[in-house]
């Protein structure tokens, strides 16, 4: 008689029975299933709500890498992602409208975000994150349980999430406490990783570090617009963005390992037309490392 514990799809409750990985990058524990009736790909098993405290309030994503750096570090590392999103989010969000950024980190969207005259909140899981993130920015940086039934911040214009929507365990609440939140003709963006990057397809050391414990869903453009609808958000767009550059890319197929202390965006002098094709091509065939989604 097989007495194993059978595991569901997240999204469509099917049994889950493809698996992808063994393992993560970060523990043997936990395994990589994708669902053969949504194609949904996931951890598992899926952390509890009390798990993921502990390993966000003790920073745990971050420090399970070798090398995690400094905020200095990390402002120089972040800041090509953050002028971009600061840019993409103004183009559609008029000023002195109200934006809820979920995940906001150790505050430097909300730092620059607030020096552009929005009036910007933010919601950090990590006490260590919120430490540090209120002596950057004077914007409010709250520590709210969106995994509850409960949740009464007012509404927004605009919520945003970079690199979020990987951790929720409970995509359904977390998405209808979102949906509530947002004014008649507000939205939310959302910016995850790309199961479908390139890059996971044509080189295993790359697709092993992408997988890790912290990352619950694994998102393709498929799948993410149909979990949006699926919880009550419309119009949905997707976007390709592709970070990382072409020096990015050389660098997985020489060396076989992440640029941790120095990643490369883009290459320059000289370089900058083939590497805007190398984007504007992922980007366009949404095979990017990133996607961004906009629900209305």
């Amino acid at each position: 008689m097989n007495n194993m514990k059978k595991s569901y799809c997240i999204i469509c409750y099917d049994i889950l029975k493809l698996k992808i990985s063994n393992h993560v990058r970060d523990s043997n524990h936990h395994k990589v299933f994708q669902c053969s009736k949504c194609k949904h790909v996931q951890l598992n098993p899926i952390p509890s709500i009390e798990e993921d405290k502990v390993f966000y309030d003790n920073n745990l994503q971050e420090k399970n890498v070798e090398y995690h750096g400094s905020i200095k570090d990390n402002r120089k590392k972040s800041i090509h992602d953050l002028n971009r999103r600061v840019e993409f989010v103004e183009k559609i969000t008029p000023k002195n409208r109200k934006i809820l950024e979920i995940g906001s980190g150790y505050g430097f969207f909300l730092e620059q975000m607030k020096k552009k005259n929005y009036d910007i909140v933010g919601i950090e899981v990590s006490k260590e994150r919120r430490i540090i993130s209120k002596k950057i920015t004077n914007a409010k940086v709250l520590d709210v349980n969106f995994m509850s039934d409960d949740v009464k911040l007012g509404k927004f214009n605009t919520i945003v999430l970079f690199h979020v929507l990987e951790h929720i365990s409970n995509l359904e609440l977390f998405l209808k406490n979102i949906k509530k939140m947002l004014y008649k003709h507000g939205k939310v963006i959302i910016e995850v990783p790309n199961f479908d990057d390139y890059q996971i397809k044509i080189n295993h050391e790359y697709k092993e570090w992408n997988l890790q414990r912290a990352h619950l869903h694994y998102f393709t453009p498929k799948t993410i617009k149909l979990i949006l609808q699926k919880y009550g958000l419309k119009n949905v767009k997707i976007f390709g963005v592709q970070r990382y550059g072409l020096g990015n890319m050389f660098n997985w197929k020489i060396n076989r390992k992440p640029q941790l202390e120095n990643p490369l965006f883009e290459f320059k002098e000289g370089y900058e037309e083939i590497e805007n094709n190398y984007k504007k091509y992922l980007e366009k065939n949404l095979i990017s490392d990133t996607l961004i989604v906009i629900g209305y």
